[in-house]
């Protein structure tokens, strides 16, 4: 355990049956104060892991420290850890502060330090004006937030949040991130979050850890995960990505080449693992491509990818056109292109230049994976899927 970890696990392994492992050794540290969110696809195994921290579930092997102290004798309600779940779990007989007063009963704490404590945090969630209603009567967000405020009340080292934000639209789902976000930086929490949103961990977090078979693939900040992925199920995985597959010809410790299926050549950052002759993804986000009327301002600066391709598709997305083209050898690629009167669309049905820089680009060794892989709204690159729910209800 690194000495500046509060919480830490340390070849941690959960299987059900005694054969199958959920989750794997799983090695994971978290700072006092750190946003950090567990994100994956369905069955990855991240829920599994916030419910061992919990103390919901047991881990089969390996330990999980707080503050330097083992967990595995704790039972929930003394791990000094706050939950907040995604159906909110308030009891619909209570009063909102009776709902939030809960954990303190539980602890024994007087009741006018109880009534003090849920004044403050109702105050804090700006929520004091319900206090007298009941669950039922208030809307997803507000009934969210009352359980946020359950989570707090009691002053929890730890808060784990799961899902939280799964069952609320769009726009509401905005304004509640940078709630949590803002009771993070005001209170200075530790927080581990699951999703399998990517945009909502990229937002949030200080760190994600990004989990594919009960393993995490890497644990890196938002930055990182974006712009320099560990493997091709990371680079597929956060955000959106073009995945160009073929064979690498040449690579060194800083640049590999690789030869598509029509002979044509691209190069780009060498990922770990290549190897001469072995099979590759060139990993490429559709924001760093350009084509061929939006190329002549970023030519010259290292510049050094192109490849022909037919225009088969034109989004308009408001702020941004997706353009939608298919390689000679019948690859796809998605370019946006800024929706500004600077940026000429091509003709549909037209074949034209996509280009980009090599160094906006990685070359990573190609991995099958079993999981639908979408990004945002749009599949970009979708390898063969199972989307089997790691448990009843549970992502």
């Amino acid at each position: 355990m690194s000495s500046q970890s509060f919480i830490s696990f340390a070849g941690v392994s959960k299987s059900y049956d005694g054969v199958h492992s959920v989750v794997e050794g799983l090695d994971l540290d978290v700072a006092r104060g750190e946003f950090v969110s567990l994100l994956g696809p369905s069955g990855s195994g991240k829920t599994t892991t916030l419910m061992m921290l919990a103390g919901f579930e047991s881990p089969t092997r390996g330990e999980i420290r707080l503050n330097g102290k083992r967990l595995d004798d704790k039972p929930p309600h003394q791990r000094d850890i706050g939950m907040v779940f995604q159906n909110y779990a308030l009891f619909p007989h209570m009063t909102i502060a009776e709902n939030v007063a809960f954990p303190l009963s539980v602890r024994k704490v007087g009741r006018s330090e109880r009534k003090a404590r849920v004044a403050r945090v109702l105050e804090m969630v700006e929520l004091p004006h319900l206090a007298q209603r009941r669950p039922a009567q208030l809307s997803g967000g507000q009934q969210q937030r009352v359980a946020l405020a359950r989570a707090l009340v009691f002053e929890p080292g730890v808060v784990l949040m799961d899902e939280p934000l799964g069952a609320l639209d769009k726009r509401l789902r905005e304004s509640m991130q940078y709630e949590i976000m803002r009771l993070h930086r005001e209170l200075s929490l530790t927080i581990v979050y699951v999703t399998h949103d990517q945009n909502e961990a990229l937002t949030m977090s200080d760190r994600v850890a990004v989990f594919s078979d009960g393993r995490i693939q890497q644990a890196a900040t938002p930055t990182e995960l974006y712009e320099n992925a560990a493997n091709a199920f990371v680079a597929n995985f956060v955000g959106e990505n073009n995945g160009l597959t073929g064979r690498v010809v040449a690579s060194d410790a800083e640049w590999a080449t690789l030869q598509l299926a029509d002979g044509t050549t691209i190069s780009g950052r060498a990922g770990a693992g290549l190897r001469t002759g072995g099979e590759a993804m060139l990993a490429l986000r559709p924001e760093r491509a350009h084509i061929a009327a939006a190329a002549a301002a970023v030519r010259g600066g290292g510049e050094s990818n192109v490849v022909r391709a037919l225009v088969q598709e034109l989004v308009y997305c408001g702020d941004h056109h997706r353009v939608h083209l298919k390689l000679a050898h019948g690859e796809s690629v998605v370019v946006k292109v800024p929706n500004t009167q600077h940026h000429d669309l091509p003709a549909l049905g037209h074949t034209t230049a996509v280009t980009w820089r090599r160094d906006d680009c990685k070359v990573l060794p190609a991995v099958a994976s079993r999981v639908a892989v979408t990004a945002g709204d749009s599949p970009v690159f979708s390898p063969s899927s199972s989307s089997s729910p790691l448990m009843a209800g549970v992502n």
